[in-house]
This record gives structure tokens, C-alpha cells and sequence, in this order.
């Protein structure tokens, strides 16, 4: 699957994708998601910074984080990865669960998720309806292919391959997106 990008729409119910939007618009976000991270100890610095929030993190089979604000959108979102996977017809183990939100000039930068031997799934949201010509597409460095964004759309390539996602061209509106990352058995 290195340097192949799809997406898929229709995954998911319409009215979840709302429900969703909805509930990831009103947690706390943080400027803590820094692509490309470099620097010691504590891996601050890196090419950009936008609001980021870690729902799950598998460190190894004893060592798992969970996000303490919503447990419930927890569960939602690991059972959404089993989903996933049955949908895509792969058998992965789940490695994360992050979120994004950027607001326009937050463009982001090109950057991996993972190692080669990962798959990553990213859904891209928003709470409301979208203007037409409002940006926020979605890039694969790879095949220069240039995703359009649209709520509830699901796009599925390698973790190692570089991508971008760009805001929105207009204020004041989140664009929001959901990454599972997944290992090969």
C-alpha cells in the first residue's frame, strides 16, 4: 500500500458523522500536535504545530493510555477502528487514535504517522455545514493527489507515506480530523 492513497465515503451513518463533529467541537484541545517532532527531551520543536488531542496510545500490551475527558467517545472510537478494518477487509492491531483541529492559516506540513509497516485511516470532520470552495483538502506527497474535504470521507494509505492536510479559507470554522493507526499482525 506505500505511496497509494484511497478514500471512501458512505462508511459511516450520516447522522454519526454529525453526532461525532459535534462531540470532538466541544472537548478541549490543546496546541500540543508538532509534526515532524526534533529536539531534547522534550520534543517540542518540529515544521508546525496545530491543536491536537491523543485519545489512545498502545505502548506496548500492558502499557495503554486512555483519554481521561470522554471515556465513552473512547470506546466509540476503538470500536469505529473495528469498523474500519472490516470494511477495508485488513486484520490490524490498533496503535493509536489522535484527533486534529485546524483553523484557517494552519495549514499543516508534510509529515508520516509511522513506520512502513503501519496503515493509517483519517476521517476528516466538521460540526456544520461547509461553504463550497471553503479548502481543507487533503494532500498524499507520494502521488501528488489532492483530496477534497468533505465530512464523514475516510482516506486509508500507509502511515510512512508524506501527506498534508490544509485548512480552511475561511474564519473561524474547525476543521477537524480523526487519525487510527494501525499495525500489520
Amino acid at each position: 500500500m506505500a505511496n497509494k492513497v484511497s478514500y471512501k465515503d458512505g462508511i459511516f451513518d450520516e447522522l454519526w458523522v454529525k453526532e461525532l463533529a459535534h462531540k470532538v467541537h466541544a472537548l478541549p484541545w490543546y496546541a500540543s500536535n508538532v509534526a515532524n517532532r526534533v529536539g531534547w527531551p522534550y520534543y517540542k520543536t518540529g515544521s508546525h504545530t496545530i491543536f491536537g488531542n491523543l485519545f489512545f496510545k498502545k505502548h506496548s500490551l500492558n502499557d495503554i493510555y486512555y483519554d481521561k475527558i470522554d471515556h465513552q467517545l473512547n470506546l466509540d472510537l476503538i470500536n469505529t477502528f473495528n469498523h474500519i478494518c472490516k470494511d477495508q477487509k485488513v486484520d490490524l492491531d490498533l496503535v493509536t487514535i489522535d484527533g486534529n483541529l485546524q483553523f484557517m492559516g494552519m495549514d499543516g506540513t508534510p509529515h508520516t504517522d509511522g513506520p512502513p509497516n503501519h496503515m493509517v485511516f483519517i476521517l476528516m470532520l466538521c460540526a456544520f455545514d461547509v461553504p463550497k470552495n471553503i479548502g481543507g483538502e487533503f494532500v498524499h506527497c507520494p502521488s501528488k493527489k489532492v483530496i477534497p474535504f468533505k465530512s464523514g470521507r475516510l482516506i486509508t494509505m500507509n502511515a510512512a507515506d508524506l501527506h498534508y492536510a490544509k485548512a480552511f479559507n475561511k474564519p473561524n470554522i474547525a476543521r477537524f480530523s480523526i487519525k487510527w493507526v494501525g499495525s500489520t499482525r
